[in-house]
């Protein structure tokens, strides 16, 4: 079941949209301001966010700047603004698409349908995953950088596969320890860091340039 989250300082619209939703099969969770709409989104996994823009103190353009830092999530901004400096201001800071409110409901499905059908695209699992110069081959777990072969244990291989696939995703030192170890990360996370640090010198054996794995401090790694 795809995860909505409403986003709108007007209960009554979130209310009237989290129905609709609700009555399409879709899980709704509504936030009627921009922090905890931020928070939401840290603390939890959404497949599309309807995003209001005119809010009160934290409006919804600065909650789209600020989770693309993070997230990658589809984000619909519904508004009553319409001038298309407006819609072209909100897609070029990471929103995906624009809706005028008044809108009809099957306006607003037929959008919302749009995004989660590209998004089930997109993450259904490819045997070759590309980011700049580096490219994984699943079928023989062979990762190249241009040309270059990068020689990498298996679980270097498996945080590289998790980090390509996800690019710009944060992953804490624990999500990435349990989901390739399989088991609990109890104290294990200087494991996940070592790992992170050989990977890191074998690029830059290739490309002393290359910075391609982020340190987030306090939270995780990110590729960008």
């Amino acid at each position: 079941m795809e995860h909505i989250l409403i986003v709108d300082d007007e209960i009554q619209i979130t209310s009237i949209v989290g129905e609709l939703l609700q009555e399409e099969g879709y899980q709704t969770t509504v936030a009627n301001d921009g922090m905890n709409a931020i928070k939401l989104i840290k603390e939890q996994d959404f497949d599309l966010i309807i995003l209001d823009i005119m809010m009160p103190y934290v409006n919804g353009l600065d909650v789209c700047r600020s989770v693309r830092e993070f997230t990658d999530v589809p984000i619909l901004f519904v508004t009553a603004r319409t001038s298309m400096n407006d819609q072209i201001n909100g897609l070029n800071i990471g929103g995906d698409d624009y809706i005028n409110k008044p809108f009809t409901h099957e306006q607003l499905l037929a959008r919302i349908k749009t995004h989660l059908r590209r998004e089930k695209r997109k993450q259904q699992p490819t045997d070759e995953l590309v980011y700049g110069k580096i490219k994984l081959d699943r079928r023989t777990n062979e990762l190249r950088y241009g040309e270059t072969p990068l020689l990498l244990t298996n679980k270097e291989f498996k945080i590289m596969e998790m980090l390509m696939s996800n690019p710009r995703q944060i992953f804490s030192k624990d999500h990435l320890y349990e989901t390739i170890w399989g088991v609990e990360a109890t104290g294990q996370s200087h494991t996940v860091t070592e790992h992170i640090r050989n990977i890191r010198i074998r690029i830059h054996k290739i490309d002393p340039m290359a910075n391609l794995i982020h340190t987030v401090w306090g939270v995780g790694y990110k590729l960008e």
